[in-house]
C-alpha cells in the first residue's frame, strides 16, 4: 500500500503531539494519533524514540508546528459559525489526515474530502481498521488538483451546488502553481452557492520575511523538496485579494501572524508562537453580477 503524503503525515503528527504535550490545548484532535498510524505514531508514544527522532525535528519547526494546530482550530471555529448559519456541506480540499468528520460522526453536515488518491487510500484503510467503515456522512474523493476540476468531481458525489457550503483548504496553496491556485478558486466559485465560505492559509514572499523566518522557511522548503513536495508559490495579501476578487470571492478576514498571535496565543505563558510569514484567510462566494 502506498503511504499518504508525507506532508499530511507530519500535519497529523503535529496535531497529535500538541494534544500529548500541553495542558492548554488549542485543538483537541483526538483522532490524529490513530489516524496517523505507524511509524510516526510509534515514535510519538515511545519516549526514547521521541527524543531521538521527533524532538530534534520539532525543535527546528516549533513555530510551524503551532501554526499547523492553529490553522485547524481557526477552520473549525469558522466552520462552527457556518453550521449555525445553516450550512450543511463541508468540503475539505487537500484533506490529508483531517479528522473533523471522524470526531463529529453524529453531525448533520455532509463532508466531502478531496486529496491525492494515495493519501485517500491510506486514510480509508486507517479509518476502516479503527471504525470498521467510513462515517456515513463522509465521502473521500481522489483528485489531482493540477489536472482535474473540482466543478466536475463534486456533483458526481452528491454535492449540491445550490446550497451553501463551507470549504477548507489548508497546507496546500503554496505547493501549487499560480495557475492551479486560480483555477481551483474559479472552480470553487462555479461549484458553490453565493454565501459559501472558504478558509485557507498562504505564505508571504521571502522578500517580506525577517531573517529568522527565512531560516525556518529554508528548513520547510528543503524538507518538502526532499519529500517530493516543494514549495512552489508565495503570495502577498494584495495578490491573494486579486485572485479572490477575480474568481468571484470577497475577503471576510485575512489574519496576519500578529492577528493570529492576538487571537489564539495572547493568553498563553508557554512562549508558543507562529512564523511571521503565515496568513489565514476567510473568503466568501459573492453573488453573480
Amino acid at each position: 500500500m502506498k503511504s499518504s503524503s508525507a506532508t499530511a503525515q507530519f500535519g497529523a503528527a503535529h496535531r497529535a503531539y500538541h494534544l500529548m504535550s500541553t495542558d492548554s490545548v488549542i485543538l483537541e484532535d483526538t483522532a490524529a494519533d490513530w489516524l496517523l498510524g505507524p511509524p510516526l505514531s510509534t515514535v510519538l508514544h515511545i519516549a526514547p524514540l521521541r527524543w531521538l527522532f521527533w524532538r530534534p525535528l520539532f525543535k527546528k519547526v516549533r513555530l510551524m508546528s503551532a501554526f499547523v494546530v492553529i490553522r485547524s482550530r481557526y477552520t473549525e471555529d469558522v466552520l462552527g459559525q457556518s453550521i449555525q448559519d445553516g450550512c450543511r456541506q463541508y468540503v475539505v480540499l487537500g484533506a490529508g489526515l483531517d479528522s473533523w468528520a471522524l470526531r463529529h460522526r453524529d453531525s448533520i453536515v455532509t463532508v466531502f474530502e478531496l486529496d491525492h488518491p494515495a493519501t485517500q487510500q491510506w486514510k480509508k484503510l486507517r479509518i476502516e481498521s479503527r471504525m470498521g467503515s467510513l462515517p456515513p456522512q463522509l465521502t473521500l474523493i481522489p483528485i489531482d488538483f493540477e489536472h482535474e476540476s473540482i466543478t466536475d468531481l463534486l456533483p458526481r458525489h452528491g454535492f449540491d451546488s445550490q446550497s451553501k457550503a463551507f470549504v477548507s483548504w489548508l497546507g496546500t496553496v503554496y505547493y501549487l502553481t499560480r495557475g492551479a491556485i486560480r483555477d481551483a478558486f474559479a472552480s470553487l466559485a462555479n461549484s458553490c452557492a453565493p454565501g459559501s465560505r472558504i478558509v485557507f492559509d498562504y505564505f508571504l514572499p521571502k522578500s517580506m520575511m525577517l531573517p529568522t523566518d527565512q531560516q525556518l522557511f529554508g528548513v520547510l522548503d528543503k524538507g518538502g523538496t526532499r519529500r517530493g513536495e516543494p514549495i512552489v508559490t508565495l503570495l502577498d495579501a494584495n495578490e491573494i485579494e486579486e485572485v479572490l476578487c477575480s474568481t468571484g470571492f470577497r475577503i471576510v478576514e485575512d489574519l496576519s501572524a500578529a492577528d493570529i498571535r492576538q487571537r489564539y496565543l495572547s493568553q498563553r505563558s508557554d512562549g508558543l508562537d507562529v512564523p511571521g510569514f503565515v496568513h489565514l484567510c476567510c473568503a466568501e462566494r459573492q453573488k453573480a453580477g
